[in-house]
């Protein structure tokens, strides 16, 4: 059993000094597995005889627009080994036309798509053509008009210090939306020396459009092989194609608690592997969807493309601790403040001594890391003042919000995936949004109203 304590970046108080955090699991030796939620989809589609056939279809990269659907095939008409293909569509709810050749990106030699650029002009892409630096290679194609499928320039290589004389691969372009910068994930197995043994590797990109030497994104690092990755827009999730379960090949997610923050443990998006291998995941612009490659039974050749459609963005379920999608059986004894939790993803118990008799609890995914966090309101004068302690990194806040005679209302009224701190006072509605830290207020019921916000707080 240890004890740990945990400093705020706020002053010491008496206050603070009340609110001891002290971890007493009992057979919990390690952190629980990041956010499952994040990773509920449908059942899977094959994507039908207009984009698969008898052939191999694979690497699925989704245009900016969501109305281009590019894949690599080794089908019958091509220019040799794998192509690069475009799928297009009228609308987002319309089906995938007959797919057509890029003829200026391809090569006799194997040629892939693996991401576009926000903007939707650059083209990243892996070849093993003639004059690369040794096996797969990275790739740049770009376009002047953003919806033109067939406007792309020749390829060029992206050169050292991204290109090796080992397999460099997998390129997935993710822009920060708040900064702006860019940084390319790919995969090498440069690291270990063996072929087909890769990992994840990084490397951000210079104003000048030139790419900084690459680093490994050793969070996801596994002893098997990472494939494919696909990040979301807000780059707070990312799946990964890896066989570190076996031989067959399953898509695993991670989240993290900001763009700066390291990665949770990757977890089996169990719905996708299901029923036969699954690996080079893709996400739609909107991350609604997510494309992926399979050779499971009933398709219609070796490897076709799928496409599943996600159930739950960024949502916990209440009183999720463990972040595995579903609630966890958990009362708080108030005569001294601890929380006594079942974890449903692995049958195990945990205490977490956190609050004193008389706060009122208020549970929520305040650092948006897909696991439910202990917190507290406390009365304190004429204040009510927030604890919290962040499940993403085990810090602990205290946060001025609200009168003692307040009415806690936690939710995520902004919908950024985290919860926001709010009171209810009156009949107006207090909320300190989390995505941008604005308070705003909103004047929707009367005085004696009971605010369904806060029907599970204490």
């Amino acid at each position: 059993m240890k004890t740990k304590t945990v400093l705020t970046m706020l002053a010491a108080t008496a206050l603070l000094a009340q609110m001891p955090i002290l971890t007493l699991s009992q057979n919990n030796n390690s952190m629980p597995d990041a956010a499952a939620c994040f990773s509920t989809f449908s059942m899977p589609q094959n994507l039908g005889a207009a984009v698969n056939s008898a052939d191999d279809e694979q690497s699925a990269t989704l245009a900016p627009g969501g109305l281009s659907l590019y894949f690599a095939s080794n089908r019958a008409g091509g220019q040799g080994g794998l192509d690069i293909y475009v799928s297009q569509r009228a609308t987002l709810s319309s089906a995938w036309g007959a797919p057509q050749n890029v003829a200026m990106l391809n090569t006799s030699s194997g040629d892939s798509p693996t991401s576009i650029s926000p903007d939707g002009r650059e083209l990243f892409m892996q070849s093993q053509r003639p004059g690369g630096i040794g096996g797969v290679d990275l790739y740049l194609s770009t376009r002047a008009d953003p919806n033109n499928d067939f406007g792309w320039t020749a390829p060029v290589n992206l050169g050292a210090p991204l290109n090796t004389t080992f397999n460099e691969q997998n390129g997935n372009y993710f822009v920060d939306p708040a900064t702006g910068a860019g940084t390319l994930f790919f995969t090498s197995d440069r690291a270990s020396g063996t072929i087909n043994v890769k990992d994840i590797f990084q490397s951000t990109r210079n104003a000048d459009g030139t790419f900084n030497p690459p680093t490994p994104v050793s969070e996801l690092k596994s002893a098997a092989d990472e494939a494919r990755t696909a990040i979301s827009r807000d780059g707070l999730e990312i799946f990964v194609g890896s066989n570190r379960l076996g031989t067959a090949f399953a898509i695993f997610v991670s989240t993290r608690a900001s763009v700066s923050a390291p990665w949770n443990p990757p977890v089996s998006v169990g719905g996708l592997n299901a029923g036969g291998g699954a690996t080079q995941p893709a996400l739609s612009p909107d991350g609604t969807v997510l494309y992926f490659t399979s050779n499971r039974p009933g398709g219609s050749g070796n490897l076709d493309l799928y496409s599943a459609v996600r159930v739950s963005v960024n949502r916990s379920s209440p009183a999720d601790f463990d972040g595995d999608g579903r609630t966890d059986i958990s009362v708080f004894r108030p005569s001294d403040g601890t929380w006594y939790v079942m974890q449903s993803n692995s049958n195990t118990f945990q205490a977490q001594q956190f609050g004193t008799n008389g706060d009122r609890i208020v549970p929520g995914d305040y650092d948006g890391d897909g696991r439910t966090d202990f917190a507290v309101f406390r009365q304190v004068s004429t204040n009510g003042i927030w604890y919290i302690l962040q499940s993403s990194d085990n810090a602990f806040r205290a946060v001025n919000w609200g009168l003692a005679t307040d009415k806690p209302v936690p939710g995520d009224y902004d919908g950024d995936g985290r919860t926001d701190i709010a009171v209810y006072r009156n009949g107006i509605w207090y909320i300190l949004q989390s995505s941008n830290g604005q308070f705003t207020t909103h004047q929707f019921g009367a005085s004696s109203d009971i605010p369904v916000a806060a029907a599970n707080t204490q």
